[in-house]
């Protein structure tokens, strides 16, 4: 009913759209998307918090994350690419990573790191316009996600911009494994620290002190994140959901949902769910052709290579790069 279905042809695992957006509701769906304003503001909701993207702003939508877009004030021209999911499955540097993009977040703090990724985005959109081989699209889509996870993952610069040590990802990476493998019910801090030699005490603390949030808040997190899907994608009863969700009780889920969505369950449904019909019929937005917005998207490109010369962030020499070089 609400998750999204996107098709991708069977040799290429990523798309790319221009649209005008005035409302895309809560949806979700089997693939990364990478959202980057050309033009106007539209204001971006992922899970429960809202931000303004203003042009030339960017973020990024992991796979199954709810989501939804509406208009700011004025029209819009939004970039959005989205990568199969399936394709991600495949790269190892995306493996219990969860990326963590989104330019109000801090990329005033962070600008180089933002503008490496933005240029690697605009690039690849350019080999689709212009129609490259396959291999070299999928060349630069593989660099793109791999930059993307080294640069932008929760489990290695937590909410702030600056990485820990790698022996904390490898340890933060070993829990997320951990609570994505293991059933709701069955998670427990203690025997996680027990497997990783180290005091229950110790890795509370040490979660809380990188993350800004106890271990019980971030499955929490998760919890209601799953159960704001099934809210706007079944018709399941609030204290059945609860219970899929691992709520011992339906009151915790009206507890830990409000938290996180600032509203109850049940007025969440009321809210978003739009009496149940299709997600189809309610979008609205145009579809812009992607091939007038060449110009636009080869500027992007040449002015994010300059800006990330200049800082001395150029990454290395990469055969695809190279075919950017030319004029439209």
């Amino acid at each position: 009913m609400r998750p999204e279905i996107i098709e991708f042809a069977a040799d290429l695992p990523v798309k790319a759209h221009i649209r005008d957006v005035e409302s895309y509701p809560y949806h979700w769906h089997d693939a990364l998307e990478i959202i980057v304003v050309l033009e106007g503001q539209a204001i971006i909701g992922i899970g429960g918090e809202s931000h303004l993207l203003k042009e030339n702003d960017i973020a990024v939508v992991n796979i199954n994350e709810i989501h939804r877009i509406q208009k700011s004030s004025g029209d819009n021209k939004l970039l959005i690419v989205q990568v199969d999911g399936e394709f991600c499955a495949t790269i190892p540097d995306l493996q219990y990573t969860f990326i963590h993009c989104c330019s109000p977040y801090h990329e005033n703090q962070a600008p180089e790191k933002y503008n490496i990724l933005k240029e690697d985005v605009f690039r690849l959109v350019y080999l689709i316009i212009e129609k490259f081989r396959k291999i070299d699209i999928i060349g630069c889509l593989d660099e793109t996600l791999v930059e993307m996870a080294d640069n932008f993952d929760y489990l290695r610069y937590g909410p702030g911009i600056n990485a820990f040590n790698e022996k904390r990802v490898q340890r933060y990476k070993r829990i997320y494994e951990y609570t994505m493998n293991t059933q709701w019910k069955n998670q427990s801090l203690t025997e996680l620290a027990k497997t990783m030699g180290i005091s229950m005490r110790h890795l509370s603390q040490d979660i809380k002190d990188k993350f800004g949030l106890t271990y019980q808040e971030l499955l929490f997190c998760g919890k209601c994140m799953k159960a704001a899907r099934l809210l706007l994608g079944t018709d399941k009863l609030v204290n059945k959901i609860a219970a899929e969700c691992g709520f011992s009780d339906v009151k915790y889920l009206v507890k830990h949902f409000k938290r996180n969505f600032n509203c109850n369950p049940s007025d969440f449904r009321k809210k978003h769910r739009l009496n149940g019909e299709p997600l189809v019929s309610q979008l609205k937005y145009k579809e812009l052709p992607l091939s007038s917005f060449r110009e636009k998207i080869f500027e992007n490109l040449s002015r994010l290579k300059t800006l990330n010369a200049q800082a001395g962030e150029e990454l290395p020499w990469h055969p695809v790069r190279k075919f950017c070089a030319r004029s439209p």
